[in-house]
Formats: structure tokens, sequence, C-alpha cells
């Protein structure tokens, strides 16, 4: 069954069965920003975002009602639709104004400065939302681009664990082919904060008000803060036009800096974090299979 998107009902969402709404978004237009995005326009207030199987939409839905209970703003979820594939969408607010990477060029240091005032003030909100595990916060999976292996932390894994799960990455995957690394290995922290994990200029938008959302929410969870300025740092991917050698890309490399360091603070705080954590990314890219004792079983 194919439905025309022009006919969605809004006020009809919660009456529609799971089939027509998926039928729905299939014929709903992909939202475009810089690039088209995956997110679907279902109408003028909502949108529909895919979460692929075997990805637990409950994560993102609580990670988002933690977030804004916190005081961050970001889309409520009004619906979780289940997907022929096992997947599913995400219906959820359409939040409307432009991408922080679609005006990064033309704003200027006051706007700069104003914007990172209000991530700032997010970030020490959801620092306040604390726990004694890791991951995801309904399957306890770890969803994160520094671990690339095949069999990451178990789930729900304690600060601890999760914290050996990474030093046996830096000393004790492949002996006799890696250098171990005793100097980067990670202590426990006291406890593990809400996490963004992905604050790419594309995952902030601001409103026609000035006030900035954070969107985006699928790797969202209990982690230690160094991976939320992690997250940040590789802003060369998020826009490559800052690498270029001009003044205009000068300018936007210092004001995202200067972006970054008011919302998150000094980044010599996490320099052993960041540099531990390259490692484990790296390794875990190149031996997706390997498995230590803090892994996971499946």
């Amino acid at each position: 069954m194919s439905l025309v998107a022009d006919t969605f009902d809004e006020s009809a969402l919660y009456d529609y069965q799971d089939a027509e709404l998926e039928s729905y978004i299939a014929n709903s237009p992909r939202i475009y920003t810089t690039r088209q995005e995956g997110i679907r326009k279902l109408s003028p207030q909502l949108a529909a975002k895919p979460v692929p199987w075997p990805v637990d939409p409950q994560d993102e839905v609580l990670a988002l009602e933690r977030a804004r209970s916190a005081g961050v703003r970001a889309p409520v979820v009004h619906r979780v639709v289940p997907c022929e594939d096992e997947g599913h969408f995400l219906v959820m607010d359409l939040i409307k104004g432009a991408t922080l990477e679609q005006i990064w060029q033309s704003m200027g240091f006051i706007a700069t400065l104003r914007l990172a005032w209000q991530l700032r003030t997010y970030l020490r909100s959801m620092a306040s939302v604390t726990s004694q595990t890791t991951g995801g916060i309904h399957s306890g999976h770890v969803e994160s681009e520094w671990i690339q292996g095949q069999y990451g932390p178990i789930p729900h894994a304690s600060p601890t664990s999760f914290s050996n799960y990474l030093n046996w990455w830096l000393s004790q995957c492949r002996p006799t082919e890696y250098r171990a690394h005793p100097e980067l290995a990670f202590q426990p922290a006291p406890h593990h904060t809400l996490v963004h994990q992905d604050l790419a200029p594309r995952n902030m938008i601001v409103d026609a008000e000035g006030a900035l959302w954070v969107v985006d929410w699928d790797h969202a969870g209990f982690y230690p803060p160094c991976m939320e300025y992690g997250g940040m740092v590789a802003i060369g991917h998020a826009m490559p036009w800052l690498t270029a050698s001009t003044w205009t890309a000068w300018w936007g490399r210092l004001r995202w800096s200067f972006f970054r360091w008011v919302a998150c603070g000094p980044g010599w705080r996490y320099t052993k974090q960041l540099k531990g954590l390259a490692v484990v990314r790296q390794r875990s890219m190149q031996f997706r299979l390997a498995k230590g004792p803090f892994s996971m079983k499946r």
C-alpha cells in the first residue's frame, strides 16, 4: 500500500496503523541542509528519523527525554514505528531553522559566543544526569566512533569495567605486534554522565529566535565526559572547507576552537584520554574481531 505524503493528517498520528505510517514516511521528501539527510519531512510539524536494525530505538527516545528534563532544547518523539526491514522510524518534532554547518561561515563572533554559551549551559545540565552504567540508556550497548570492533563492552558496563575494556585495547591486544601504552591507561570515573557524542555542526540547529537546538541523539548515552569533547574535535570532517588555506577558513577554525572551549572547557583536561581513545579506535578498526575479557559475548 502506497500512500501519498500530502494526504497525511498530523492530528491522526496516533490512529494510523504502523504499515500506513511507514508508507507515508517512505513517500515523504528527505530533508536537505548542506546534504541530503536520512530524515524525512512527514508534515509541516513532524519529521521521521530512521533507526536501522539492530539499534534499539528506545536508546534515543530515552536520551531525548533525559536531555529535555535537564533543560536541553531537543525534539519530542511522538511515536516509534516498526518497519518491515526490522528497523524503526522515530516520528518527532520537526525543528525549524538552520544548522550551524549552514550558517557557520557567515556567523560573527558575538553570535558564536551566544550559541556557545547556550551549549555550555546544556552540557553542564547534562553532566548532572549520571549513572553507574555505560552505553545506551535502554539497551546498554555502546555506539561510539571510538570503538570499531565487533565486540564492544558488556551492556550496561560499570565505569570500572568500561575502563578495563579500553585498557585491554591499549595494552593487551596483540601484545607481540603492538607496543603497550600503560601511560595512556584509563582510570574509572566516579560515574558516567549523559553524553551526546556527536556535537557536529550539522546536529545543532538555530531557530528563528536564535535558540540552539540539539538533534540526532542516536549515539547518546552514559559515557565519560571526555567522549563529549572528542566528538567536537575533528571539525575538518564536519566542514571540509575549514581545512583550506584561506582567511575565511582560518577565521572559521578559530571560532570553532573558541566555541568548543566555551562550551566544553579547556581541551588540555582530556589530552591523555583522547590519545588513548585514538589508539583504541585504530586498533579496534584493524582487529574488528578481537575480543578481550571485558567484551560482550555474542
